[in-house]
């Protein structure tokens, strides 16, 4: 799935080439959270920023973006009508994210226009950098070129229901027949105590639509994530890396038996509403001069998305030879800012966005690639050009 362009493959390939070398996880991340802190019966421009950040493609048919904990009973029984003012549940509409690609998901498009792209409306929203697909919750059909969420259990106005400060929102994924559901991505914001700890299954489990009769029980997820602050209104949270800080990676109900419940989300910023702009770190910045820790790392030091000029902050956990360059979505060096031997430490670089020529490359994406005797880092990169 693209919201334009078609890059889908060249970019596929290029995360692989760059170093993420590793299967998909399908493992999609919660990027952005824009909710209203003032009214959730009528229509808001509410939306949830997700990204893709695999080297593969994530199919959504079978993924479902919900609220706390009880939507996974209705999930697996569904779809059902009026589950409660106050919870949600959607399923997306058959189609797939390729690597890199943003998905937004507002309640209602003409008030998400009115209020962040109110000039060129879809248009404006497409245009920006990168690859992005608006989906919208309200049902009015796609005449006005935004598709429409799946109703899977929701009150009946189709409110995404965020309006209070302090929720919690999640993406799940199920097959269709097994008992229990698969968590994606969590946040929470102010509180955790609406943190799908899967107590709901207590005692009697869940037994799905397959063939046998014998309930499933969810692992005992820790449920003591450290919530994100809450943000006024006109302001909204964003995820600030792709790593999942503090997050436990075994015995738990998400993808690959990661325990989602359990990520500081605490890390997370508040900032100015970009919905469909994904401004990521892979790796918490060191102030300049701080210790080195001990794993190679590569980020952002700003600002991003960048127009003349980004700054990269990078970490040698010891002495050794250092290559950093820029490649483009073709997988091409454009430009080399390091390459030499170097001892440990955090350091930062520029690029101005030129080649190796001195010529000034267009608005994209482009990735910063950090090798240090074995070991590789790559960094997504958004210029928009001034």
């Amino acid at each position: 799935m693209r919201g334009h362009g078609q890059h889908g493959c060249a970019l596929a390939a290029l995360l692989v080439a760059l170093g993420f070398a590793s299967p998909a996880r399908a493992h999609l991340l919660i990027t952005e959270v824009g909710y209203d802190t003032v009214d959730e019966t009528s229509p808001t421009s509410e939306f949830v920023e997700i990204l893709n950040p695999d080297p593969g493609g994530v199919p959504l048919a079978n993924v479902w973006l919900v609220g706390d904990e009880d939507a996974y009973p209705y999930l697996v029984n569904g779809p059902v009508a009026g589950i409660s003012l106050n919870n949600f549940i959607y399923r997306f509409p058959a189609m797939t994210m390729a690597s890199g690609d943003i998905v937004v998901v507002c309640q209602d498009s003409d008030a998400f226009f009115a209020e962040f792209f109110p000039v060129g409306g879809l248009a404006d929203f497409l245009a920006q950098p990168g690859y992005q697909t608006l989906l919208e919750i309200t049902q009015d059909g796609t005449g006005d070129g935004v598709p429409d969420m799946i109703p899977w259990g929701s009150n009946p106005v189709g409110t995404l229901s965020m309006a209070n400060n302090g929720e919690c929102v999640g993406l799940a994924s199920w097959d269709g027949t097994s008992d229990l559901v698969v968590d994606q991505d969590w946040v929470c914001w102010l509180t955790n105590t609406h943190s799908p700890n899967k107590d709901v299954d207590y005692p009697l489990g869940f037994d799905g639509p397959d063939a046998d009769f014998d309930p499933t029980f969810f692992a005992n997820d820790r449920a003591d994530g450290l919530p994100a602050p809450d943000s006024p209104q006109g302001s909204s949270i964003h995820r600030t890396s792709l790593v999942e800080k503090d997050e436990v990676a075994t015995g738990g109900n998400g993808a690959g038996g990661h325990d989602e419940t359990s990520e500081d989300w605490s890390v997370w910023q508040i900032g100015n509403y970009d919905p469909g702009i994904c401004q990521l770190s892979t790796v918490a910045v060191l102030p300049e001069g701080a210790a080195s820790g001990s794993e190679l790392s590569l980020g952002i030091g700003g600002p991003h998305p960048f127009g003349r000029e980004v700054r990269l902050r990078y970490v040698l956990p010891r002495p050794g030879r250092v290559r950093l360059r820029i490649h483009d979505l073709q997988g091409r060096a454009v430009a080399t800012l390091v390459d030499g031997l170097e001892s440990a430490g955090t350091r930062t670089v520029s690029w101005n966005g030129r080649d190796a020529s001195g010529r000034d490359l267009q608005s994209g994406v482009y990735f910063a690639r950090l090798e240090c005797d074995g070991g590789v880092r790559c960094q997504r990169l958004v210029r928009i050009r001034e």
